[in-house]
């Protein structure tokens, strides 16, 4: 995997909304957010664009994000918001760009998608993190130096919450590349040629406002696909709004427990805060007892340029 250049300060962000609006008023604030680690924020036009429940036409989100790539003098990006639409930029996203120079890129939840796609197609390492026109201005200091670290490329070499213990659902030790990010969006990749890569690969998860059965909706769908037996490990993250508790623990442990692989659940991370940064695509190794779960971070990067993107045909 190919890890991008950390960013130093005066270093010019590129911010973008790859799927729903932003809304007005947390434009600024969000950029000066950028501008107070020391980065020098650019608002691109997708961050002003409204089109029902887009930020602006699949073109012009898609757009961006290549120019961003494209453009020198943009060492980062970082998406503004979630919500939904980043699938829909599968066929508008230039692969050769992004590949030929790679880049800190920031978001999650909708932004899952893209995770997936600039992990699977471009061999980029990106970073799982809170975005700037919420869980940032508004959330904790800890998720807050997260993502500063992140941006500067100091990636923890374990993963540590807040407060709290990761917790062991089913024990064991395994080692993969660390994959994933939002339950409903993965689940949406399935069947397509943009389906998260599995084989081997610890996947991290996590999903905000689902109600239990939404839940074992999606986790059906990914056992009875084969991808769930794929992975090498299963680390579960914040589940905000998701309820009823008790349904989800006994959902974790009815499907996720007969795969005899490592599964960890309370890792946070996700919406809500606190939420640590992670890096995806880098090699994660899971240690996992019944009184002691450790997730270690292993910088173990080769430039890899040998995968075929698909075709771009917009």
């Amino acid at each position: 995997m190919i890890i991008p250049r950390p960013l130093t300060a005066g270093d010019k962000v590129a911010i973008v909304a790859p799927c729903s609006p932003v809304k007005a008023e947390l434009i600024a604030p969000a950029a000066k957010f950028i501008e107070s680690l020391g980065y020098v924020p650019e608002l691109f036009p997708s961050c002003f664009c409204e089109r029902g429940y887009l930020a602006g036409d699949d073109c012009r989100r898609a757009s961006d994000i290549n120019q961003a790539f494209a453009d020198p003098k943009i060492r980062g990006i970082i998406a503004i918001r979630g919500g939904y639409g980043g699938a829909r930029l599968a066929n508008y996203l230039n692969y050769d760009i992004i590949r030929a120079n790679p880049k800190v890129f920031c978001g999650f939840s909708d932004v899952t998608v893209l995770h997936i796609m600039l992990n699977k197609f471009c061999n980029l390492v990106t970073f799982h993190t809170p975005m700037p026109s919420n869980t940032l201005m508004c959330g904790d200091d800890f998720s807050r130096q997260c993502f500063a670290d992140i941006l500067r490329g100091n990636y923890p070499q374990k993963l540590i919450n807040c407060s709290g213990d990761i917790e062991c659902i089913c024990g064991g030790r395994a080692e993969g590349i660390l994959t994933g990010g939002n339950l409903t969006v993965i689940c949406s990749t399935v069947g397509t040629p943009y389906e998260i890569e599995a084989h081997g690969r610890i996947l991290f998860l996590e999903d905000v406002g689902e109600e239990a059965y939404a839940v074992d909706r999606c986790l059906i769908h990914l056992r009875d696909s084969g991808i769930l037996k794929r992975f090498s490990g299963i680390i579960l993250g914040t589940w905000q709004n998701c309820m009823p508790c008790d349904q989800l623990q006994e959902l974790f442990d009815e499907i996720l427990k007969p795969l005899n692989i490592p599964v960890l659940r309370g890792l946070q991370c996700g919406h809500g805060t606190p939420s640590i940064s992670i890096p995806l695509g880098m090699t994660a190794e899971i240690r996992a007892q019944a009184n002691k779960c450790e997730v270690y971070l292993k910088g173990e990067f080769r430039n890899d340029t040998s995968r075929s993107c698909p075709k771009n045909t917009r």
